[in-house]
């Protein structure tokens, strides 16, 4: 299919991604931010990738061994104020989010937003969201894809979309928009009569 002419949204979807100190948008801290820009048709418009300078020490092993990234590497990186002026000169608000876990990047973004003061441009991003872990559970639920498949390593196994050791930030938004687009195919080629 030739993605000029199928339309995957029908909004522009920024994909995002960060990784961070933990789990927790209260207590824990963006190290990294990655972001795509996609046009209705799937079309890469444009990319965003940052480290951001965290204001603690990092203590959680566990997440520094699924990105590999050092407290070292961000001592001099950019504040989240300078990323976010970054980002939202660059990208600005006519889109609306896409994640693997929407919940989870959206959280980190707005906190990065309301602790910098920058609510006033978060509220002018589109407010309705892609969830593409939800449309992989329902995909899995229909048997349209293996009914296996939980977490983002497992649908970039599935189609055949390789994949980095340690995560990364852009890496992994690009990966998304990747199995959002095969997702949204093999929706299209599956029997109507099976649903």
């Amino acid at each position: 299919m030739n993605s000029k002419k199928l339309k995957f949204f029908d909004t522009p979807v920024c994909f995002i991604d960060f990784e961070t100190t933990g789990i927790d948008p209260y207590t824990d801290e963006p190290i990294e931010i990655g972001a795509i820009l996609s046009d209705e048709y799937g079309n890469i418009q444009k990319t965003f990738t940052s480290r951001i300078k965290i204001n603690h020490e990092l203590k959680n092993n566990d997440a520094t061994k699924i990105h590999g990234i050092e407290y070292q590497t961000l001592k001099s990186s950019p504040s989240q104020k300078q990323v976010l002026q970054k980002f939202f000169t660059e990208f600005g608000c006519n889109y609306c989010f896409g994640a693997w876990n929407i919940g989870f990047d959206v959280a980190f973004f707005k906190k990065m937003c309301t602790n910098n003061n920058m609510d006033t441009l978060f509220k002018q991003i589109k407010y309705r969201h892609l969830d593409v872990q939800s449309v992989s559970k329902i995909a899995a639920s229909l048997n349209v894809i293996d009914e296996n498949i939980k977490s983002l390593s497992d649908c970039t196994n599935y189609f055949n979309i390789e994949r980095s050791e340690y995560h990364n930030a852009l890496e992994d938004a690009e990966l998304c928009h990747k199995v959002y687009i095969n997702l949204f195919r093999r929706f299209l080629t599956y029997k109507s009569s099976e649903l």
